[in-house]
């Protein structure tokens, strides 16, 4: 592949990630500028609030009332005590913790509020009691500890996270960092109250979530760095032990962020709300401190089982570092949980202070690890990234320069006083010199690419996108040559074979660097199968090493070494899914000679568990492939039966005199059980049919052309003898139909001379006559018939007649229309039916069977039509 191409196909990535990045930046930082305005108002020219003179939090009492807690001097001195209790402020009741900072932020230093409090007497009484407190500005913090942790801390975190983040978007690592690091910018109590409307609720919600979710992404960074635990043996209990803690302290964020908020907003209408959470209190604590626990605990555990010196060096410092961060503030808020009290009531302000500085032990720590001990090379990638890209531009502006240069010394050469032949022979000189400068540019810069190309791009970020665009490709031959060029080009490895399982041995699929596809073939018993099955990770073959397994595996034939040789194979990747070995990639030497790394193992790994997974779709979209195409030609015989179907139903109505009729059917399928009819009979009667064949799809569609021919067949034969018809046409459907099939059906003949209707119903929904009387129709139903017919061998039928009159409306219909469901399972019904009759009016019978199809959709609600419904409606003029 062309260098040029490759290189800006590595500049093309998402921005997707960049996208996220750039929201939880302003998000972050609009939290930690407002924090920063409250907590030090005087970095602020012009700003000059009101400190607020003691901390308000929620009360296990009835009603809008606010627990007071570390009051300040000002309100020591006004007579508010620790644990008073604030009904009201400027007489408005505390009816959420927002009312006291609005009061405390609409007012300056210097200005008085007037406090309605409760204090506890002797024997517990409560004593009520008004205040005049006077606020104070805000003072400067002489403690460096507090200016570090209130100030410098949040700002370090947010700085070490987002860097590490900008430097490595797509690393799920890097996300876990800088969650973590902005849980730890906003640890400290910012006094959100006072922040305003809408910014309070955005940074308590945000400041929560963040907080509250520590655990979740400390976990998550024990778990994933520096290097992940292998999901094989007992290690795989991490990954089950991350989804126990995910789960219950979602849904227990979750909860407290809606008590907090109602807290915050509203006290009596989400007193339920909070007092529910209040009970979960010691619980969600304890999960939180053991969740905390369980980083060092990785740590501890990765530590142990490492090989290399660097990673047990950063081990160690994580382990170590994490122990000294945590453990004093966890041994003091257990204690403090254990006692129903608060870390800073129970225990002594130097005592505290130091156990919230040590806090800071574990940021920096981390920032150590990552910068110094290089866990992550975010230096590497941000310089050496620089690097390659002046070297390239370098060859690029130098290559414009010499071009140039030689344009310009042919072109003044040739308006010398020369001859023409030697102006030609200049100016081809200087087309050439320019032809051979960009061939020598572009060896320069291939050379640049051998030298530059993996410290500046580096093979993960490359490697990372191939895993990206694999999961997009469908075709076993495209995504073989994108696997196969792409790790070319990113380890230069200019030899490459990828093998597949076919219907018989592994056979190469495509290869790279090989003049013809080497004959090789590997069976499925073959020692190199079993190894790679049995170990779903990379395999290097070292034949120098008597110790490899490639020496000392006594199944290993000769004819799988010279398979392996002919590949000339360093290193074999497995493709696996689901404990299936789906093909493997055998790898040949690098360029540079240098053996595979660990790094380069991991990221081999991560391709190939993304490309077994793309061949596994790209199997399976070949077998839908071929089920559509089935699936197709089955549609195409539907919707012919559908054709045929629709040609069964009258084409053209009989015309009778004094009567408007109609009929439709629409299948739940493509065709269905339904039927209606409309047959012109002697002495210009009019034989009207509808019925309801048990079953859908084909079959039933089947059986319903019995019934039509049977019907037709018979009711011209049959002579006014309804009941002997519907004898016929039973026996007919019995002997041509399977013992479970059967249908309902209803039949009438009408007579225009002396509008009466002959009729028998067998097993059908009794048809509606619906007759004027005043304001509503009387609704007669004709019933009179017998059994289903198609199911018995014999039975009778009692026929019935019905004396139509002018105004009249006839309707039959099939329980499809009835029984229409709404997305809640609720039945259209026959009221529904007959409601809507009542105030069909003067419409044609056209008009009526479009509106009360349109009424059973507009019930449905798009719900799916689940049996055919099919409609005759008749009015007499």
């Amino acid at each position: 592949m062309h260098p040029i191409r490759t290189i800006r196909e590595r500049a093309r990535f998402s921005v997707l990630p960049y996208f996220a990045l750039v929201l939880v930046f302003v998000a972050a930082a609009i939290y930690l500028a407002r924090s920063t305005y409250f907590t030090f108002p005087h970095i602020f020219p012009g700003a000059d609030p009101a400190r607020e003179p003691f901390v308000v939090g929620s009360s296990d009492r009835p009603g809008p009332i606010a627990t007071i807690s570390f009051p300040e001097p000002e309100a020591v001195q006004a007579g508010v005590k620790q644990g008073d209790l604030l009904v009201a402020i400027n007489g408005q009741p505390i009816s959420g913790m927002a009312v006291f900072g609005e009061a405390v932020r609409q007012h300056r230093p210097g200005d008085t509020l007037t406090l309605d409090v409760l204090s506890t007497g002797p024997g517990g009484n409560l004593t009520a009691r008004r205040v005049a407190l006077r606020l104070a500005a805000y003072g400067h913090y002489h403690n460096a500890a507090i200016l570090f942790i209130l100030y410098l801390s949040p700002y370090f975190c947010f700085a070490l996270g987002f860097w590490v983040a900008a430097a490595r978007p797509r690393d799920s690592r890097a996300w876990f960092l800088l969650l973590l690091l902005l849980g730890f910018s906003c640890f400290f109590d910012p006094r959100l109250d006072s922040w305003g409307p809408v910014l309070r609720d955005y940074g308590l919600i945000y400041r929560d979530l963040l907080t509250l979710t520590v655990p979740i992404w400390l976990l998550a960074l024990g778990i994933y760095f520096p290097e992940p635990f292998p999901r094989t043996g007992r290690s795989r209990l991490w990954y089950w032990l991350e989804w126990l803690v995910i789960v219950p302290l979602s849904i227990l964020t979750v909860w407290q962020i809606a008590a907090a908020l109602g807290a915050l907003e509203n006290v009596t209408a989400t007193s339920p709300l909070r007092s529910s959470f209040a009970a979960l209190v010691p619980f969600t604590s304890a999960f939180g401190y053991f969740s905390l626990a369980l980083f060092p605990v990785c740590m501890i555990a990765k530590w142990r089982t490492a090989v290399s010196r660097d990673s047990r060096r950063r081990l160690r410092l994580l382990a170590l570092g994490s122990i000294a961060s945590f453990g004093p503030l966890l041994i003091l808020s257990t204690i403090a949980t254990a006692t129903n009290y608060q870390v800073e009531l129970y225990f002594p302000r130097w005592l505290y202070l130091t156990a919230y500085l040590l806090l800071c032990l574990f940021p920096i720590t981390l920032a150590y690890v990552i910068v110094v001990q290089r866990a992550m090379d975010v230096r590497v990638v941000l310089r050496q990234g620089l690097q390659y890209a002046l070297a390239r531009r370098g060859v690029r502006i130098s290559q414009i320069a010499v071009t140039a240069a030689v344009i310009y010394a042919a072109v003044t050469l040739s308006t010398q006083s020369l001859h023409r032949p030697q102006k030609i022979a200049i100016l081809a000189l200087g087309i050439a010199a320019v032809f051979v400068l960009r061939r020598g540019a572009e060896g320069l810069r291939r050379a640049v690419d051998r030298r530059f190309f993996r410290d500046a791009y580096n093979a993960e970020q490359i490697l990372t996108d191939l895993g990206e665009r694999v999961r997009t490709i469908v075709e076993t031959r495209p995504l073989l040559e994108t696997v196969v060029q792409r790790i070319s080009e990113s380890l230069h490895v200019p030899r490459i074979a990828a093998l597949i399982d076919g219907s018989g041995p592994y056979l190469p699929a495509y290869t790279l660097g090989f003049t013809s596809a080497p004959d090789v073939a590997f069976s499925h018993d073959a020692a190199t199968i079993q190894q790679l099955r049995q170990l779903r990770e990379p395999l290097v073959i070292y034949r120098d090493d008597p110790n490899s397994w490639i020496n000392r595996a006594r199944n290993l034939n000769d004819q799988e070494r010279l398979n392996l040789a002919a590949l000339q194979s360093e290193l074999l990747l497995p493709f696996s899914v689901n404990e299936k070995l789906l093909g493997f990639l055998s790898l040949g030497p690098k360029l540079s000679e240098e053996p595979y790394s660990g790094t380069d193992l991991r990221l081999l790994k991560s391709v190939a568990a993304q490309t077994g997974l793309a061949l596994e779709v790209a199997r399976l979209t070949n077998a839908i492939s071929e089920e559509i195409a089935q699936r197709e030609r089955l549609n195409r015989e539907v919707e012919i039966a559908r054709e045929v179907q629709e040609h069964l139903f009258p084409q053209a109505l009989p015309t009778i005199a004094g009567l408007d009729y109609c009929g439709r059917c629409r299948p739940a399928l493509g065709v269905g059980g339904d039927y209606f009819d409309f047959v012109a009979l002697p002495i210009r009667k009019l034989g009207i049919a509808i019925g309801d064949v048990s079953g859908k799809g084909i079959s039933a569609a089947l059986m319903m052309a019995s019934l039509q021919g049977a019907l037709r067949s018979q009711a011209a034969a049959a002579a006014g003898n309804l009941a002997e018809l519907i004898f016929r046409i039973n026996a007919l459907l019995y002997q041509s139909s399977t013992i479970e099939r059967y249908a309902t059906l209803f039949y009438a003949e009408y007579d225009p001379e002396t509008c009466s209707l002959a009729y028998v119903n067998a097993g059908h929904n009794p048809p509606m006559v619906l007759r004027p009387n005043g304001a509503e129709r009387a609704v007669i139903r004709l019933e009179a018939g017998g059994t289903v017919v198609g199911l018995l061998p014999e039975s009778s039928w009692e026929p019935g007649k019905f004396q139509l009159q002018a105004g009249d409306l006839f309707v039959a219909f099939t329980d499809g229309i009835s029984e229409a469901m709404n997305p809640g399972d609720e039945l259209w019904g026959e009221q529904h039916l007959m409601d809507l009759l009542n105030c069909a009016g003067d419409s044609t019978a056209p008009e009526i069977i479009s509106r009360i199809i349109s009424a059973v959709d507009t019930f449905a609600a798009g719900a799916k039509q689940n049996d055919d419904m099919t409609l005759i409606v008749a009015r007499l003029i």
